[in-house]
């Protein structure tokens, strides 16, 4: 894989998007092979390689998809580590807002899909290892950590 330092996020997602089709269409080569996908056996009950598939393009799928996922992981590093320059330097210039910045950069700005009104104690989401979101608090995009999983209270946030 070559330099990604030179990306801009844009450039990052869409490289992200491109490694993650191409990994969707290595794994329907996979499945269209007696879907012996990424684990499944190579070899017959006696130790001789199946003849009733392509062990080629098996073999060859499930390389290409090892190394894709590798590839995957250096530009979702790559991303984040873009966006968080990009908020660093917005709270450093205190001009910009994070939706401004991210609009700037090509980065997609979802539309509210929850509202949050508290966190309960004890709740999974004040327990448990969180997944970063970004909220709009006051007009203001925050970003926060939440982990939605079941729990005993109402709903699956917590």
């Amino acid at each position: 894989m070559e330099s990604l330092a030179g990306l801009s996020a844009q450039e990052l997602i869409k490289r992200k998007d491109d490694i993650e089709e191409e990994i969707r269409t290595q794994l329907l080569i996979l499945d269209g092979q007696k879907s012996v996908g990424m684990d499944g056996s190579l070899i017959d009950a006696e130790g001789f390689p199946r003849s009733d598939i392509d062990l080629y393009a098996v073999r060859t799928a499930r390389n290409r998809v090892i190394c894709l996922r590798n590839d995957h992981k250096i530009v979702m590093a790559a991303v984040e580590k873009k966006i968080h320059d990009m908020h660093a330097e917005a709270r450093e210039s205190g001009k910009a807002t994070n939706e401004q910045t991210a609009r700037q950069s090509g980065v997609p700005v979802s539309k509210a899909f929850a509202k949050i009104n508290s966190v309960t104690d004890g709740s999974p989401a004040a327990l448990a290892r969180p997944v970063r979101v970004t909220v709009n608090r006051n007009g203001t995009a925050v970003g926060l950590f939440l982990t939605p999983r079941p729990w005993g209270g109402k709903g699956v946030l917590g």
